[in-house]
């Protein structure tokens, strides 16, 4: 049974809270804004990114982004220090290679875009913006993409796109966050 949208007792997701590292507010909204957000930064303590950027919800399908807290980036610092080497190093190494080779079977969180032009645009987008961008260059990237038929393709019925980034996370930034970017095909209909 469809839920209709405005239902207040459907159940959905309403909001994904994302951090930043200190200092880079400007990159984390430039790089929703090149996932096709639109972003509304009033000030404070965080800024939020409508995922449909027509619509103004604060209670559905928005993206709240804010920086770490101090406690989390002094833990996630001596985390750098000591994936610097040795052991801890080495299995950093081999997690990131994983992460990069397989991006599907790590944690991410997906994004659907309303047709397989605006995906592509905004593949496009992202890869020029990691090759070319001052403040992006090097922080985001396409790492794979999936379409029907294609060797690891999860289905027939969408193409996934996933894009990998240090500039945001929902956890931990020093690790990264994936974001799949999805188009559904369109449903034969009967």
């Amino acid at each position: 049974m469809a839920v209709p949208d405005d239902d207040p007792g459907s159940r959905r997701i309403t909001h994904l809270e994302l951090l930043h590292r200190p200092g880079e507010r400007a990159q984390a909204r430039r790089l929703l804004e090149l996932l096709g957000c639109r972003v509304l930064d009033r000030g404070g303590h965080f800024f939020s990114a409508f995922v449909e950027p027509e619509v103004t919800d604060y209670l559905n399908n928005i993206l709240y982004t804010s920086e770490v807290t101090p406690e989390q980036w002094a833990f996630e610092r001596q985390l750098q220090v000591a994936a610097a080497a040795g052991p801890f190093a080495r299995a950093r190494s081999a997690w990131d290679a994983h992460m990069r080779a397989e991006p599907r079977y790590t944690y991410h969180f997906g994004l659907r875009l309303p047709s397989e032009e605006a995906l592509d645009t905004a593949l496009a987008r992202i890869d020029a913006a990691g090759r070319e961008d001052g403040e992006l260059a090097g922080r985001v990237e396409v790492v794979a993409v999936f379409r029907p038929g294609d060797p690891g393709a999860a289905t027939d019925t969408m193409v996934q796109a996933f894009v990998r980034t240090d500039i945001v996370a929902c956890g931990l930034v020093t690790l990264g966050q994936h974001i799949e970017l999805q188009w559904h095909l369109p449903r034969a209909r009967h």
